[in-house]
């Protein structure tokens, strides 16, 4: 239940900002740490109830996790496990092509992944059945809804405040994407980029991973409202000790 904005990078490389929907009595989140996957450092936010993750980077490929697929679905639990885990699942294998022929989709809830890496932007949505694979164009700006919170009309209001935007900042920094992240559609609280469907259902935190084309000023920029923290991390690959 999320957002999701991509932005090319001016010098090269992206920035992926993402706004976290959740239950308000969600236990408050792990802030950014890094863990080995795979034999990748990894940095990234985790959830303590699934111990899994919506976001994370290797400061080379950087995934980001919405809830759905195509369309809304009707949970059929149990399942084998969180969708939260399917991020630090992907650093064991060697590619994303491997990871989709070999990783065992079965039994998870839908989704939608995002991988981004320097010069290719792949989503893939899980429907249940198989696996949807298409290679989105790096170049260019893009946005996602989750299907399970966000209707096909929603979706379609949204794509067009990001493109009504876009048309005012044609090289939008980092703080802009983030503040759009937080008032487009504020005169619609519950389907607004910051959403809040009285105090239940609310956008808990926003995560913004920089990778531009100099890769050693890579960074993960993350806001907690929950905590009314903020963390600024150097992504691990360029990371100093």
């Amino acid at each position: 239940m999320c957002t999701a904005t991509y932005l090319p990078h001016t010098t090269g490389g992206f920035v992926l900002t993402h706004s976290r929907d959740e239950q308000a009595v969600r236990l408050p989140a792990r802030p950014p740490q890094t863990d080995e996957f795979g034999g990748h450092t990894v940095l990234f936010p985790q959830d303590p109830q699934s111990s899994g993750t919506w976001i994370a980077s290797t400061g080379q490929t950087t995934l980001c996790l919405l809830n759905g697929a195509v369309v809304a679905h009707e949970p059929q639990p149990p399942y084998r496990h969180s969708r939260g885990m399917v991020i630090p699942h992907f650093f064991s294998f060697v590619s994303v092509d491997a990871f989709v022929a070999e990783y065992d989709f079965s039994n998870i809830e839908p989704f939608t992944l995002l991988v981004c890496q320097s010069d290719r932007l792949t989503e893939i949505r899980w429907d249940g059945h198989r696996p949807n694979v298409q290679e989105k164009d790096p170049t260019q700006p893009h946005i996602w809804s989750s299907v399970t919170l966000y209707g096909p009309d929603v979706v379609a209001r949204r794509e067009g405040w990001f493109r009504q935007w876009l048309g005012q900042k044609p090289n939008p920094s980092v703080a802009e994407i983030r503040n759009f992240h937080q008032t487009a559609g504020a005169d619609d609280p519950e389907n607004g980029l910051r959403m809040n469907r009285e105090g239940k259902l609310l956008t808990l935190s926003l995560t913004s991973v920089v990778q531009p084309g100099n890769a050693a000023d890579g960074y993960m920029l993350y806001d907690d409202f929950t905590q009314h923290t903020r963390y600024e991390i150097n992504l691990p690959h360029y990371a100093t000790a």
